[in-house]
């Protein structure tokens, strides 16, 4: 049974942008897409906070963009096709037992063995079953989308995505996705960053962000208020543990997101999924102790666990002092190898391990050692 508190289809705030290993990784997706818009896109442009910029552009799709109002409801008649039951319910509280779990709702309650948390980076679910109080700001970013038709918001090139790194020279982060019919445009800080140096409300600065593009000339049209949407992602790490008796966490509930690309969509996909085998193996054994659940961390962990502990370093090394970006930038655009290295490591292309070696056998010696040079910038190599 999938508990949520609104009816599908429903807008949920998202940039849509989906590394395209997604279709290797659950192959069922490939023919269920074939019955929403999805923009598959091959080309890339990483902007610097100083203005610099490198492109890529490969035969192979980088990225795949999808609105998740139409994402999310595609893979929830999906679940419902196999047989799930959706009810569309508010939970106001979750209690386990050592016999079982008890779910209220603002409508009921519900006896269940086990609970999949994946109700987001404000979970209850994660609260209720003390694993989490409270994310600090250092470990929050806010994001500022619009979602909106090319009609009133026009972007030439839509087989190009764009990623603006360190914007304002701070903790920041921007983009371009376009997707098959409309402009995903959007802008973020992280949120200790934020709360302490922006004093406007948050549409004032996507506004600013939107109006810098429409005058360089990469977007065309004007904003629509109606279709701006600011939420929160954790990009601070998942959380040391994601299980506890009778639960599980999944998505951004357990923090499963990318510290330095933002991408969400693709790891919570990936936790569900290694949830649900954890799950099935309890289900059979009639064990449901933390003890038992653990399974799902050692399964995560192998996955993802080390790829995702590394966006976190990434994210404090390149964020904390922007001028790093500004070299890496420059480095990739000097050499071709070192790009495409960047450009799929970025869209998920290359494993972290990958690009980590990369960086230390071939980036640090040949290109980086020219752009590098300076104090600010020694030591990364060892944390690399």
């Amino acid at each position: 049974m999938i508990l949520d508190k609104e009816p599908f289809p429903r807008d949920k705030p998202c940039g849509g942008g989906i590394s395209a290993r997604i279709e290797t990784r659950f192959p069922f997706l490939q023919p269920l897409l074939c019955n929403i818009p999805v923009r598959r896109v091959h080309g890339v442009i990483l902007h610097s906070p100083s203005g610099l910029r490198c492109s890529y552009r490969q035969s192979t799709p980088l990225y795949l963009m999808v609105r998740r109002v139409e994402f999310d409801d595609l893979l929830l008649k999906e679940a419902e096709r196999r047989g799930c039951v959706v009810r569309c319910e508010t939970v106001v509280n979750v209690q386990t037992e050592r016999n079982g779990c008890r779910v209220e709702t603002r409508d009921g309650e519900y006896d269940a063995r086990l609970v999949l948390g994946c109700d987001g980076v404000n979970s209850l679910v994660a609260r209720a079953c003390g694993l989490r109080r409270r994310w600090v700001d250092e470990s929050l970013a806010i994001d500022m989308m619009e979602e909106t038709p090319y009609q009133r918001l026009n972007y030439t090139d839509r087989d190009t995505m764009e990623v603006f790194y360190g914007l304002e020279n701070a903790p920041g982060y921007a983009y371009l996705f376009p997707k098959a019919d409309h402009l995903n445009v959007g802008v973020g800080w992280r949120l200790d960053y934020y709360k302490r140096q922006k004093k406007e409300p948050a549409y004032h600065y996507h506004c600013s962000s939107l109006d810098s593009w429409i005058r360089g000339g990469r977007v065309e049209g004007a904003s629509d208020r109606r279709r701006f949407q600011p939420f929160i992602i954790p990009v601070g790490g998942t959380l040391p543990r994601t299980y506890a008796d009778r639960v599980l966490l999944c998505g951004d509930a357990a923090g499963f997101v990318n510290a330095f690309t933002a991408e969400g969509i693709y790891y919570a996909m990936v936790s569900g999924d290694l949830a649900a085998q954890a799950a099935i193996q309890s289900l059979r054994s009639g064990r449901f102790a933390a003890s038992d659940l653990s399974l799902y961390q050692k399964l995560w962990r192998k996955e993802v666990g080390p790829e995702l502990d590394f966006s976190v370093r990434v994210h404090k090394l390149l964020l904390n002092d922007t001028r790093r970006i500004d070299r890496v930038v420059q480095a990739a655009g000097r050499d071709s190898k070192l790009l495409k290295a960047l450009a799929d490591y970025v869209t998920g292309r290359m494993p972290h391990r990958s690009f980590r070696m990369f960086l230390l056998r071939h980036g640090m010696r040949q290109s980086l050692r020219r752009c590098w040079k300076s104090d600010a910038f020694r030591g990364p190599e060892k944390q690399l």
